[in-house]
């Protein structure tokens, strides 16, 4: 019998948020974050028409769909987009990193979401543009305008070393966002990022349910601080190498929609996309040995698999990010 490792149920891999419909709008981005998780995703090749994307959203049965990228507020069909997923009574959410909030694009292309994450990497907006690259003119009116609307408003935090790395510069951010009426913050723990991360469960004395196995443990920790609605987000052994990985993991799968229409299990990688490939050219190897295929059979064979690869016109459903979330 093979032991396996099993998820805590309140993760995203075990589970858990399963009515959410994670959707890459685009790979742009505005924004030069170092540890962006998506230098390394996979980006299609083709994008598809936004009503293509939406219906395929819809036909998901999702009931919550997250808008992301990239930047998604570049997607330039982003106001079609949202009315008609709203037109279709779903909830559309979307995490930017506020770079084009004002209220004149909140009204003109952001009525009829529900919420929106806004991502803000510290305390001192100075030191988040030297993060992001990107600046933020307009956060307090946006902030305004987004609650006139009745929109649910959350910052996201990536915890940092130098930057949001013990508990006073994270009450600091908190007691920042209390100012700004925003009463909803998570602080997440950075992914692949060994340099820059920053430990949760211990600059915070393993309050708050925090602990050293995310993956059985749970990952996904809430708290209220300062009368403000905090969430932590760990990373476990599977993401990041400041944790034991877990021995044979077992995971549940999260769809994620790309801007090619097509929809996967979990995000994509390019690693994952030679992962595939590879074991395509050690089928066919163990063919001609078997005898099965010819010698030129299996060139032929090989070369399209990668011409493939690199067109990246033929995509496995490679199962990468399971039921993560970034």
């Amino acid at each position: 019998m093979i032991n396996k490792t099993y998820p805590n149920v309140n993760n995203f891999c075990g589970g858990n948020f399963q009515d959410w419909l994670e959707v890459n709008l685009l790979k742009e981005c505005n924004g030069r974050c170092s540890w962006c998780i998506e230098k390394n995703g996979f980006h299609p090749e083709t994008s598809a028409n936004w009503k293509i994307i939406a219906d395929q959203a819809i036909l998901t049965g999702k009931k919550n769909i997250i808008l992301l990228g990239g930047e998604p507020t570049l997607y330039p069909y982003l106001k079609e987009i949202i009315q008609y997923l709203n037109n279709a009574n779903l909830s559309v959410w979307i995490t930017t990193n506020g770079s084009r909030l004002s209220p004149n694009f909140i009204r003109k292309n952001l009525v009829g979401i529900k919420g929106i994450n806004i991502s803000i990497h510290s305390w001192d907006l100075s030191q988040n543009e030297e993060i992001t690259g990107v600046k933020i003119k307009n956060l307090l009116s946006s902030i305004k305008t987004l609650k006139e609307m009745n929109i649910s408003i959350r910052f996201n935090c990536n915890c940092i070393a130098g930057y949001i790395d013990n508990y006073h510069r994270i009450e600091d951010y908190i007691l920042l966002a209390k100012s700004l009426g925003v009463t909803k913050v998570r602080f997440a723990e950075l992914k692949q990022d060994d340099e820059s991360f920053v430990d949760l469960a211990k600059i915070l004395n393993y309050r708050y349910g925090l602990n050293d196995d995310p993956f059985v443990c749970g990952c996904n920790k809430n708290a209220v601080i300062h009368e403000v609605d905090v969430n932590f987000r760990q990373m476990c052994g599977l993401q990041t190498s400041q944790r034991k990985k877990p021995y044979n993991p077992v995971q549940f799968a999260k769809q994620v929609l790309y801007y090619d229409g097509k929809i996967y299990n979990g995000w994509q990688t390019k690693e994952s996309q030679m992962n595939s490939v590879h074991t395509k050219v050690l089928s066919i190897l163990k063919a001609v040995e078997n005898g099965k295929m010819t010698s030129e059979e299996a060139l032929v064979k090989i070369f399209s698999s990668m011409d493939n690869q690199i067109s990246l016109k033929h995509i496995e459903n490679v199962n990468t990010g399971a039921g993560c979330q970034y």
